[in-house]
């Protein structure tokens, strides 16, 4: 083995972490813009739902001016489903989908809450992990620039010591 194996040996897989972290990065900032405008294209213009969590049965008391938010964040998109969970137990006065009778018209009303829930529950989950991949993108680089950075003289060290 050569000198110039162990160097660029180095350099290529510095270069590979480098190069799969910002690949990963990229996904997951381009993941997350396509969840963002897919909420925001919906246009769920809604009561401030953090907002609304806060009051019983996640209605605001008659006279409270609560100000309306478009469903555009992880956050928003969590306690809307919540805010539509509460709504619905209302209404069916606490019983779930497989409580009520098969005549309850309440089921078909579950129904399309669980719809609307499961999509606002899928935007979080999906907004949630976009940050992971991002987390996981700028470790890979982290890591490729420390191996070209520090790894590299150190092999290169290393290997002038062992071939003289």
């Amino acid at each position: 083995m050569n000198k110039a194996f162990f160097t660029w040996g180095t350099v290529a897989v510095g270069a590979a972490f480098l190069i799969a972290g910002l690949a990963v990065m990229y996904l997951g900032w381009h993941n997350r813009g396509e969840v963002v405008s897919s909420l925001v294209n919906e246009n769920l213009e809604v009561a401030d739902p953090a907002i609304l969590l806060t009051y019983e049965g996640a209605r605001a008391p008659e006279g409270v001016e609560v100000p309306t938010v478009v469903v555009d964040t992880s956050q928003e998109a969590h306690d809307q489903a919540m805010v539509i969970r509460t709504h619905t137990l209302t209404r069916t006065g606490g019983l779930t989908y497989s409580q009520m009778d098969r005549e309850d018209p309440n089921r078909a009303f579950y129904l399309d809450s669980l719809v609307l829930q499961g999509s606002l529950h899928q935007a979080h989950v999906s907004l949630e992990i976009s940050l992971l991949v991002i987390g996981i993108g700028f470790a890979f680089t982290g890591l490729g620039l420390s191996i070209l950075v520090l790894g590299v003289p150190l092999v290169r060290k290393v290997v002038s010591l062992k071939y003289r």
